[in-house]
């Protein structure tokens, strides 16, 4: 089944890749392509990409997100009280699930990004397997080097093996639908952890991580020579 972030459409749900997993990473990865557009607008602080992406970007669906788009000037612990703990659609928004990630990439704050929660909080099809949920992004000045990331805490009993394959498969068909299309995948190690690594032929890359001990999925996707995303992923703490 192909998901094409962006559209607006909603896949059937099927009983083999777990009912809500197709609509949920399409969720997240329109949210990710949303965000990034609004980061780099006319009135925000980084530039259009010039490079990367191929194909056309969906506008954002709520707006700019201001701080939290890589201007450095939000971190999790300062977020505004209208994104604390609650529950907002059927999955809880915790900004506490931001502590796994890394405070800073190159300087750069790892900010959270309440448009992109909000988008995946109010989809009802995660509520099956998705406890809570965050999101995050960081940016460079230039718009060159960014990253996306979405921490999801599963519920007792959501993941194994044949779900992570198809959320893996899902978000990078996602991601790359803006992208050229899914070019490769690999996995390494990256900081002690497996990852397993997606790539486009516009140069996205997706990264995904699977914390046992704390029953946490993190997806990436970001682009650059920098390579936002594995930075991401080496400052990840947890188990």
């Amino acid at each position: 089944m192909t998901v094409r972030a962006g559209t607006g459409r909603r896949p059937s749900l099927n009983s083999r890749s777990g009912g809500w997993l197709v609509s949920a990473a399409a969720m997240l990865l329109v949210s990710a392509m949303s965000l990034l557009v609004a980061a780099c607008s006319p009135g925000a602080s980084a530039t259009p990409l010039a490079s990367g992406l191929s194909g056309s970007l969906p506008p954002p669906a709520t707006g700019t997100p201001g701080a939290s788009a890589g201007s450095g000037a939000a971190s999790p612990s300062s977020s505004s009280p209208a994104w604390s703990p609650v529950s907002s659609g059927t999955v809880r928004i915790d900004p506490t699930l931001l502590t796994v990630l890394p405070t800073t990439v190159e300087g750069v704050t790892v900010a959270e990004a309440p448009e992109a929660e909000a988008e995946s909080a109010t989809d009802r099809t995660l509520s099956g397997s998705v406890d809570r949920l965050a999101s995050a992004f960081v940016a460079s000045a230039d718009g060159t080097n960014w990253a996306y990331a979405s921490i999801i805490a599963l519920k007792v009993g959501a993941f194994n093996e044949p779900f992570y394959r198809d959320w893996r498969d899902t978000f990078d068909r996602g991601a790359c639908s803006q992208a050229g299309g899914v070019t490769g995948s690999a996995q390494t190690s990256i900081g002690g952890r497996l990852v397993f690594i997606g790539r486009c032929a516009g140069g996205l890359l997706t990264y995904h991580a699977y914390l046992p001990g704390t029953n946490l999925l993190i997806s990436i996707s970001a682009l650059g020579p920098q390579r936002y995303g594995e930075r991401v992923v080496q400052g990840l703490r947890g188990n």
